[in-house]
Order: C-alpha cells, then structure tokens, then sequence
C-alpha cells in the first residue's frame, strides 16, 4: 500500500482556518464602512421605464459584499448567509441594503429574507444547482486555486439527451480547456467528475469551482490540458430518493453506454484508457471506484473525495447513510462488488486515490475497503485529513490535487 500523510495539508489549514465551510461562516452586521459601494440611481429620468435595477451583490476589494433589494412595502428584509441573518436598513426609495465585514475569499450561498419568506437574489443570475434546486451564490475573490483569476478560461457545453437506461430526460456538462482544438492530432484526456447525493450534474461547474480549478492549473502549467464531463449521478429516475444500490449500478451503465460515447462521438478526446480518468465526492466517490474497479479496461486514473461506499449495492439498508453515522459494513459486500478484483490490476492502474477526512462520518466504511484492498494486495494511494468532515473546502482541494497529478507521464505512484 502507497500512503502519503501530507497531501493536501498546507492548503487546507489556510481554508479552514477562514471559516471557508458556509456553516461555520460568521459574517457580522456591520455598516457600510467609508466609501461602500451605493446603490444604483434611482428616480427620474428613465424615460418612464421605472426605476434603475439595484446592483447585487456588490463585492468590495476588501472582501466586504453588499446586498441589496428594492422592496419599498416590505416590513422587514434580511440576508441571510453562513447561518447568520443580517438585518438590511430601507431609504428613502424603497432599496434594501446591508454590507458584510470582509468575508474570506471563497464561494458563498446566500437568500433574501422578506417578512418571513426566503427569496433567491432577484438581481443575481450567478447561482450554486442541487437536484432540482438553485441558490444564490457570490464569490469573494482570492489566491486559492479554486476561485476565478485573470487567465485564459475555456468553454462549457450543455448537452441534454433522453436516457433509455433510466428512462427520463437528463443533461451532461462538458467543459473544454482553453485553446481546445477539434482537429489536433492526439486527442484531449478526458476526466469524468462526478457529484454527491442531493446535487446534480452542473454543481461542480458552479459552486464546486471545476472550470476555475483546470483554467488556473492550466495556465500555471501544473495540468495538462483536458476535458471535464460532469454527469447527473443518479441511474434512477427518482433520483436522490431512488434506492442507493440502484443509483450507483445504473449509473455505471448510464456512464459507459450513453455518456461516454456521446462524448467521444461529439469531442475530439482520446479513447485510450490511459487518458481517461473518473473521480468523485461522496456518492460520487462510491460510483467513482463501482465503475473504474469493475472497468478497468476503460479508467487508468481513479479518485475517491470522501467515498459514501455505504451506497453500493447491498450496502445501507434504509435511508440513514450517508447523511449520519455509516455503519460498518461487511466484507462479503466487497466481494460481491468487486468479484475480479485483486493484484492482476496493479501494473494497469495508474492511480487509485481515496482520501477522507477523520472527522467525516464515513471514515470507518473507507478504512474497511482499504483493508481490504489491501488484502486483496491491489496497490492503492491514500489519505486522511485530520479533523476534517464531509465538506466542500476538502472536495475542491481534492480535485486541485488529482487534477495536477492525473495524466502526468510519471509512473505509477500517483500522488
């Protein structure tokens, strides 16, 4: 086993110790200090088209952001963000408005709270997707390699189809590195990216900070250049609320029988399994190893961010997983998912990542399946952050990492 206690450390003490996780987030009411940015001219002189749209969120280069709403016969308007309910004060022309203390860089969630009704930000188009659902987001610029910086971006496409498999309408999100060519002649490597249970197949090309994360490492060549499919991870209908064996076993034929060959039809990607990679967070995670372990004629690169492995097939019983304590599992699940698996692999994988944090409630189950991969003798990379739950600062430093490592011609030994 190939263990490496000291990734991912550096980066995630300057994030956590920001408070970056939005439930431990502590923004204050405060005034708007000196200089805060005003409101949008109000009044007179639209040409009787009304008053002038508010602007919001406005983020100051201190890191403060300032919320407003024009709701002029509302009794009481708040912000709520990072647990917190920030009272907005009215002037005299019905415009709501509350700046923040400066707030660390990172992703924030946000909604507006009027007379007791929470409302996404009607002057905000940016938002963070779940399945079904969309919030109001705002991004406090910074250095982390997550956020967007002043570099070359690429393109993302949204491709929507009819899945046969799961018998409903659903989509797929491929994102292109910048100066992506149709025509070159090698084709791009290609990684598939997958969600947690309750999102969906946009969220890591929104909240979850993708597009930046490659864009940045690209142009700092610390990447190679390649493409991003994050698909809907559910191989249900019913999606989140299908039963979790079924998610992850029709998700892999989902992936393998539909995605990937429209993606390979439609982009200019390689169909060597050496440039092709899977990863994933949580429930993502668990399809991640399900579908790369059981195909490893198609996958040479492998990551688990925080694997709900209680989600294979057989694996919960009930609904209490991955949301609580996970409960142990046993060893004959591993042996009925991963039949074919043992050391035979070894020369073939490239990478096989799991990390997790200690204080996730899923540490148990993974250390489970590293024993007995271990046992198996299957070489493996892996990973446990200390005091570090199921989390999103963890997940977008999780890819930063894989991204800079995945594809690289190094050897086996991957992180």
């Amino acid at each position: 086993m190939i263990t490496n206690q000291s990734i991912l450390r550096v980066g995630l003490i300057v994030v956590l110790a920001g408070s970056t996780l939005l439930g431990r987030q502590q923004p204050p009411v405060a005034a708007p200090p000196a200089g805060a940015p005003a409101a949008a001219p109000q009044g007179p002189g639209r040409g009787g088209r009304g008053a002038a749209p508010v602007r919001s969120p406005e983020v100051a280069a201190d890191g403060r952001v300032t919320f407003r709403l024009r709701a002029a016969s509302a009794q009481s308007v708040a912000a709520a963000i990072g647990g917190k309910r920030l009272e907005m004060q009215k002037d005299e022309q019905g415009v709501w408005s509350v700046t923040t203390d400066p707030l660390t860089p990172d992703y924030y969630t946000y909604s507006l709270v009027i007379d007791g009704t929470s409302i996404n930000d009607p002057a905000n188009r940016t938002v963070q997707t779940g399945f079904g659902s969309a919030q109001s987001m705002v991004v406090v610029p910074g250095p982390q390699p997550w956020l967007p910086a002043n570099v070359p971006h690429g393109t993302i496409a949204r491709h929507r189809f009819h899945s046969a498999i799961a018998d409903d309408d659903r989509d797929f999100f491929v994102s292109t590195p910048p100066g992506y060519d149709a025509h070159r002649a090698r084709g791009y490597p290609v990684l598939y990216l997958l969600h947690g249970l309750g999102d969906d197949a946009e969220r890591w090309m929104n909240g979850g900070g993708a597009p930046a994360i490659m864009d940045n490492l690209i142009a700092q060549g610390k990447a190679v250049p390649m493409v991003v499919v994050t698909t809907l991870g559910y191989g249900v209908s019913s999606g989140p609320a299908g039963e979790f064996g079924a998610i992850v076993s029709g998700y892999t034929k989902i992936l393998l029988g539909e995605v990937m060959p429209t993606v390979e039809k439609s982009y200019n990607v390689s169909v060597n399994r050496e440039d092709r990679a899977i990863a994933g967070l949580s429930m993502g995670g668990a399809e991640t190893l399900y579908t790369g372990l059981n195909n490893i004629d198609k996958f040479a690169w492998m990551g688990s961010f925080s694997g709900a492995f209680v989600m294979w097939p057989g694996g919960a019983a009930g609904r209490g997983a991955p949301g609580g304590q996970a409960p142990a599992i046993d060893a004959s699940l591993f042996e009925k998912n991963f039949p074919n698996l043992d050391a035979k692999i070894n020369p073939k994988v490239r990478m096989l990542w799991i990390v997790c944090g200690t204080a996730d409630s899923l540490i148990g189950v993974n250390r489970q399946f590293k024993s007995w991969l271990t046992s198996k003798g299957v070489q493996f990379t892996q990973d446990e952050i200390p005091d570090v739950g199921h989390v999103w600062p963890l997940w977008r430093q999780n890819l930063t990492t894989f991204a800079e490592k995945v594809f690289q011609p190094k050897g086996r030994p991957g992180l």
